[in-house]
């Protein structure tokens, strides 16, 4: 790979990794009947979309399976004047079954997408070349050109991207030889023995994706460009490796962030960098107010504080003033604003440890995800009195009913046309606006609840997730969440391989984690709910155009077996992130079942 690459991704082995993955519990549950019909419904869209969104190759999984006898590798390349994706297939020994691919993809560009083949000599080697027939509208001729040399297919959506591999076939590249790469590989090691392994670069990858979903829009602002300027450059690469099944981990994966310091300080980074600081501490147990059946866990540290401040430029820059001490002063003196001391009386007392939990409500409806952040704090009653004054100035809060705690106050967003919402004493941030559309953005959480209890600012999704907190903490005798066995086991599992030392550190229960998405998905729902991450997806859909019914997610979860079928199955995993003199290190497990599988999956393996 040349150094224009901006990201990389490799199978090392394809039959090393078929093998080890069919070995995996979770290879075998998705190969067996309860799930095959699920998976093979996909292949056909997923390959649409694939092919719709400009990645004009139409190799299927199938496709790869049949004809890579080693590697398979996928990169992402930003060239002189344009950008191209690529893949290299090593099929040494399976020439027949290349041949038989390609001319299926022959036929189907020809046929499907009105495609012209041409053929060009490049340095003794047979360069094919097929442009594709505009859509409707199109502006960018899209094309597929492959070469095969030595054993190996060369395929990319440009011919340049092609010539260029062909210049170096007699080399190894010199991606490899980049201070960046050597970086993450002098970290994570060669990983011979891995089944994947990964690169990239990310604001040129990020470079990459804008350009090919269309770049950016009348006055968009140029968020890859305020990153780079605000400090966040300082993340030159980060990679890593996946293995499968490695006889006492279903998957173990490892990830190194490439990020030295760029000053001598010890917050090491410049402008808005400075909100990447997280110390590294042993771990310690959940709060008592935790709930047990919480589906994830994270704990970590994180200067809150610093970060705050450290936000001040990028804001500034963003909005093109600078109005971010103006709006925390008003929000201060202010007459019709909350009148409250958000430096001194919140900010400043804010604690390192973070905390973040979701669960599902039973039974499963589009807003069963809920989601608690807690943040430990240094003076309670401080803070406890500025929240409060600042709920009763705003007309969207009321107290949610609840004996035992002396107040939650509940936030409900009102359903009124943008130029009707007023922003009291947060005039400025109204520059925020998305001014192509003349509209602001739609808040992530239609509604929302805060308090404080037992020492920390606790902020969720539902204010009924406060109450059952609270409530579980006030019993006597209550269960705890590091007394539940799959917990017990991910955090034993964790301390094990990795030690105490880290930052952050996550655990996944997966059985929970997955049900309320797995039954929405069944039912067509997941686009409607109310979590957080549906949120997001409604807003990314909104953003490129697709918000229409028509252009639902095309996922057939009706074919999915019934939850109860698959939750036995399921198992946790966990990730952990230490942070390091030159970066952060991320390393993660999920764990193998302690019981033999269920008899029907046992016998499909």
């Amino acid at each position: 790979m040349s150094n224009e690459t901006q990201a990389v991704f490799e199978v090392l082995d394809v039959p090393r990794s078929e093998t080890r993955w069919e070995h995996s519990f979770a290879g075998a549950l998705s190969e067996s009947n309860v799930f095959k019909p699920f998976f093979d419904s996909q292949v056909e869209t997923i390959r649409q979309q694939l092919s719709e969104s400009g990645l004009a190759f139409n190799f299927t999984l199938k496709d790869i399976r049949a004809i890579a006898s080693g590697e398979v590798t996928i990169g992402w390349l930003q060239l002189r004047t344009t950008n191209a994706v690529c893949v290299l297939i090593d099929t040494r020994g399976r020439d027949a079954q290349t041949a038989e691919v390609l001319q299926r993809i022959d036929a189907e560009l020809k046929q499907h997408r009105g495609a012209t083949m041409t053929e060009l000599t490049y340095r003794g080697h047979l360069i094919s070349t097929y442009l594709l027939k505009k859509k409707l509208g199109q502006i960018k001729v899209e094309q597929f050109s492959y070469v095969r040399i030595d054993g190996r297919l060369i395929a990319a959506d440009q011919l340049d991207a092609v010539k260029g591999f062909v210049d170096r076939i007699d080399g190894s590249g010199d991606l490899i030889k980049a201070s960046d790469y050597e970086a993450v590989e002098a970290k994570i090691g060669e990983g011979g023995e891995q089944d994947i392994r990964w690169f990239v670069r990310p604001l040129g990858f990020a470079r990459v994706l804008e350009a090919r979903s269309g770049g950016l829009k009348k006055q968009q602002l140029d968020t890859i460009q305020l990153l780079q300027e605000q400090g966040f450059d300082a993340i030159l690469s980060a990679g890593g490796h996946v293995r499968l099944d490695d006889g006492k981990f279903d998957v173990r994966h490892q990830t190194y962030i490439n990020a030295p310091p760029t000053t001598a300080l010890p917050s090491k980074y410049k402008l808005a960098g400075r909100m990447l600081q997280f110390p590294n501490s042993d771990a310690q147990d959940p709060p008592a107010w935790v709930l047990p059946t919480v589906a994830t866990y994270l704990d970590g540290n994180w200067k809150l504080e610093e970060a705050f401040w450290a936000a001040e430029t990028l804001v500034n820059q963003a909005v093109g003033d600078e109005i971010f001490r103006r709006v925390v002063d008003g929000i201060k003196k202010d007459k019709d604003g909350p009148q409250i001391d958000l430096a001194n009386n919140i900010i400043a007392n804010f604690r390192e440890r973070v905390i973040m939990l979701t669960d599902n409500v039973q039974p499963v409806s589009i807003d069963s995800e809920r989601m608690l952040i807690g943040v430990s704090l240094k003076n309670e009653a401080v803070v406890k009195a500025a929240i409060d004054k600042a709920m009763k100035s705003d007309p969207n809060a009321k107290e949610f009913p609840y004996p035992h705690h002396s107040w939650i106050w509940q936030v409900t967003q009102p359903d009124v046309s943008d130029d009707e919402i007023e922003l009291e004493g947060f005039e400025d941030f109204e520059e925020f606006i998305d001014e192509s559309e003349g509209k602001r953005a739609p808040p992530l959480l239609n509604q929302w609840a805060i308090t404080v209890y037992d020492g920390y600012l606790l902020f969720s999704s539902h204010a009924q997730m406060l109450v059952d907190s609270i409530e579980h903490h006030r019993q006597s005798e209550r269960e705890a969440l590091q007394g539940q066995a799959d917990f017990e086991r991910m955090r034993a599992a964790l301390l094990d391989q990795h030690g105490p030392d880290r930052a952050i550190w996550r655990v996944l229960r997966s059985d929970r984690a997955f049900r309320a998405k797995y039954e929405l998905l069944q039912r067509g729902e997941l686009k409607q709910s109310d979590s957080v991450l549906a949120a997001i997806v409604r807003r990314m859909f909104k953003e490129s155009g697709q918000e229409g019914d028509d252009e639902e997610l095309k996922v057939d979860g009706a074919k999915l077996p019934d939850f109860e079928v698959v939750k036995q199955h399921l198992q946790p995993s966990g990730v952990t992130l230490k942070t390091e003199p030159d970066g952060w290190f991320v390393r993660g497990l999920m764990l193998k079942p302690t019981e033999a599988p269920a008899r029907a999956v046992a016998a499909q393996r």
